[in-house]
């Protein structure tokens, strides 16, 4: 009885860390979920960069700045699988060292942090390097987009007043 006991804790506590540890692009429901994974909003104005009217200089800065996040989200991606596989070979032993699982939980939410300033960065600085006039353009165009994909009419962030891009 004890031992299933201890064995059922030892399974939720490997399914609660590893539910923790889990990179941010397998988790639903994430802040920046769809625009991590697609470089931020960078992919939408170079795919409209015709009704943009962006310049070849613009879709070069725009482009370096999407493969400079990329590859910043991919090395720090790699830095918390391997964290995430050295922290569940440390919790199959039998006598769990919290302080170095704790250190590497850390360490994963470090990498997480680093991934997530990162797309701010990079969300501002491709917004600077839009005119007032094609930022206004672009958000016409992703609320359209919106509006088809979604049919939300009456949906508050797809408002012609609200500013939140």
């Amino acid at each position: 009885m004890k031992k299933s006991i201890i064995a059922s804790l030892f399974v939720l506590a490997l399914a609660t860390f590893s539910a923790l540890a889990t990179p941010v692009e397998a988790r639903a429901g994430m802040h920046h979920h769809g625009m991590m994974m697609h470089g931020g909003p960078i992919g939408f104005y170079l795919m409209h960069q015709d009704q943009l009217g962006l310049t070849p200089d613009q879709v070069r800065k725009l482009s370096k700045l999407k493969l400079d996040f990329m590859k910043t989200m991919i090395r720090e991606r790699a830095q918390i699988k391997l964290l995430h596989l050295d922290t569940m070979e440390l919790m199959m032993r039998h006598h769990i060292n919290v302080q170095k699982v704790d250190r590497n939980m850390d360490l994963i939410l470090t990498h997480k942090k680093a991934i997530m300033h990162a797309c701010t960065a990079m969300i501002a600085n491709a917004h600077a390097v839009l005119t007032d006039d094609q930022f206004m353009t672009a958000k016409k165009l992703w609320r359209e987009m919106m509006l088809m994909h979604h049919g939300m009419m009456h949906h508050p962030m797809l408002s012609p007043h609200h500013s939140a891009m």
